[in-house]
């Protein structure tokens, strides 16, 4: 399994989705050797054979394909290049700064593929299944190499990440080279499955949808939280890019502020558009009730969850979104955007498109006055969840493989 984070080394949701699935391979009996880029000198797992692939290719003695990437998620060509040039700056006395990094974006994901191949000529495996469009190169690379039957796991898309327009069209070409490569792909909802067909020209025959989910367990992991006394607690969890629809949040918060005297409001997270979305927040003159947190791991997250009366997700293009279940889990009432594959499965949440910041104001400001409907929601919600497991996932991904093997 090729991906490019993995806990405690991530910064986003695909990583939390690699390491539960994983998990609830293992429990199904598959034996997964995982292989990332980069990470923690300390990155370990009980469940899987994980493999950081800078520090696998020292112990293989092979130096000139060592790979100290600075692959991130959802990193863009730019974001890459700048930190590229900062990574020079840190390091002026590199005489070859190229054996370390990637000059550029591609690059990293290339080094990452010569880094994946060689490793791999140790490795025995059955199958190849890949995260993303940045393991793509890799990926194709290690199934031309082996003759392994290849799954590639699409979390998300450019497309997706560009609000359903202006995609690179370089990303656009790996990302089709590998869709269509494979052997088999997955999907995480039907909303990405229309997508691969209609824009990749994937063929439906060879596209599974497999849905993320949370794993229950326990149940919520604390007790409900107060920020202060008196205060409804309105939460925006996730980055604050274009995607995540930041901005539709923050205009339909000031709408709820002149309703609801004692909303707070709280963004979770970083983003390009992260200093507009301040800018605008005092613009509004809301700025003073807006909580700006920075990125949260996932123990801060769920304390938040557990703050928060509502939490929102107006997303404006979400492949799954994975936030909202975790939501619920810990008890707490959720919107989100009709715009995610979230909501093809959840029942006991309310919807709302994206762009209607009005219906979005109305629902929040419902949510919180509405004592029943907030009981309803934060009741029903959890129960609908209460039977969820990463096993059920974990067993159609079993199924695929086997349908890719022929077995």
């Amino acid at each position: 399994m090729l991906g490019w984070e993995f806990p405690p080394y991530f910064a986003g949701g695909v990583g939390t989705v690699c390491h539960e699935l994983t998990r609830g391979l293992a429990r199904n009996g598959v034996h997964v050797t995982y292989i990332m880029p980069h990470g923690p000198d300390d990155a370990a797992s009980k469940h899987v054979r994980l493999l950081v692939a800078d520090r696998a290719m020292q112990r293989l003695g092979v130096t000139t394909l060592r790979v100290k990437s600075l692959l991130t998620p959802y990193t863009s060509a730019n974001e890459y290049e700048a930190r590229y040039a900062q990574a020079l700056r840190l390091n002026p006395m590199d005489a070859h700064p190229s054996t370390i990094y990637g000059k550029d974006l591609l690059e990293e994901m290339y080094r990452f593929a010569a880094a994946v191949l060689e490793i791999a000529r140790d490795e025995e495996f059955d199958i190849i299944h890949a995260h993303d469009w940045t393991t793509i190169p890799a990926a194709l690379a290690l199934k031309r190499a082996s003759g392994k039957p290849l799954v590639v796991h699409v979390h998300i898309t450019e497309f997706d990440k560009t609000g359903g327009e202006h995609a690179d069209p370089e990303v656009y070409r790996i990302e089709r080279d590998g869709f269509q490569a494979a052997d088999r792909v997955i999907a995480i909802s039907e909303m990405v499955q229309r997508r691969l067909v209609r824009q990749y020209g994937v063929d439906p025959a060879r596209i599974r949808v497999v849905y993320n989910t949370v794993e229950y367990g326990e149940g919520p992991s604390g007790p409900r939280e107060r920020m202060t006394d008196g205060e409804r607690v309105v939460l925006f969890l996730g980055r604050v890019t274009l995607q995540k629809g930041p901005d539709y949040f923050i205009e339909a918060a000031a709408k709820v502020a002149h309703v609801v005297p004692n909303a707070r409001f709280i963004i979770a997270g970083t983003g390009d558009m992260l200093p507009r979305i301040v800018e605008r927040a005092v613009a509004l003159g809301i700025g003073h009730r807006v909580t700006f947190t920075g990125f949260v791991g996932r123990e801060d997250g769920d304390r938040l969850y557990r703050m928060a009366d509502v939490f929102v997700m107006p997303s404006v293009s979400e492949p799954f979104g994975l936030v909202p279940l975790e939501a619920m889990k810990q008890g707490t009432p959720v919107i989100v955007s009709r715009q995610s594959g979230v909501s093809e499965v959840l029942r006991n949440a309310l919807k709302v498109d994206f762009w209607d910041v009005d219906e979005l104001a109305n629902k929040i400001i419902a949510a919180l006055t509405y004592n029943d409907l907030h009981a309803a929601l934060r009741e029903h919600g959890e129960g609908e969840i209460r039977n969820a497991t990463w096993d059920i996932p974990a067993t159609q991904c079993v199924r695929v493989y086997r349908e890719a093997l022929g077995t």
